[in-house]
């Protein structure tokens, strides 16, 4: 599942801007969202922009955050690419080009390095559950004024991540919503939704 749909989104996202720019705004309306309704969603903000119903609470400071900084957003992320650095290192460089746009917590800046660089990786609820993590390796406030510390949370939380396994958190947490949902046929077509919801926002 990963190896298609996640490298198939990563692709999308390197080639602009405006790509990188709707992936991470899929993002934004997963949250507190049940993930077969993002979709529409998406198309709807594509359409409307700020105007959408979908742009609400803490999500107007989001799309606004986004709209003004994508372009230097996006420039960093390729910077980071195309960098020497090690895996471990460029996710913890990811995580701050991300952590950047209002709103954005470590959750979902990681499913952000997931879906646009195959780092990282999203620590929700269910997966506090099922791998028994601590909620104290979630805790994070970007009002921390110690870069030490920050770096310290950002760094945890990789590392619980990739210890984890960034593909595996993708397929384990695909399986786990199609036993939840019957919105979903299984784990496969939760993960092939990812890009078929880009790609039916793009082709309008």
């Amino acid at each position: 599942m990963y190896k298609i749909h996640a490298k198939a989104v990563q692709d999308y996202s390197r080639l602009s801007s405006d790509n990188l720019s709707d992936v991470i705004l899929m993002v934004v309306l997963s949250i507190q969202q049940p993930w077969y309704s993002v979709g529409e969603q998406l198309k709807d903000v594509k359409k409307l922009g700020r105007d959408s119903r979908f742009i609400w609470g803490n999500k107007i400071k989001c799309f606004d955050s986004l709209q003004s900084k994508k372009d230097f957003i996006y420039s960093q992320y390729l910077a980071v690419l195309n960098s020497s650095k090690s895996d471990d290192d460029k996710a913890l460089s990811l995580m701050n080009v991300f952590l950047q746009i209002d709103g954005l917590g470590l959750a979902k800046a990681g499913f952000v390095c997931q879906l646009t660089a195959g780092l990282v990786g999203c620590i929700d609820v269910h997966n506090i559950r099922m791998y028994n993590i601590p909620k104290k390796d979630l805790s994070f406030s970007k009002s921390i004024k110690s870069k030490t510390l920050k770096d310290k949370k950002i760094s945890n939380y990789v590392s619980v991540c990739h210890t984890i396994g960034t593909e595996n958190l993708w397929d384990t947490w695909c399986s786990f919503l199609a036993t939840k949902s019957k919105k979903f046929e299984d784990g496969f077509h939760v993960s092939k939704v990812h890009y078929d919801f880009l790609q039916s926002a793009v082709n309008l």
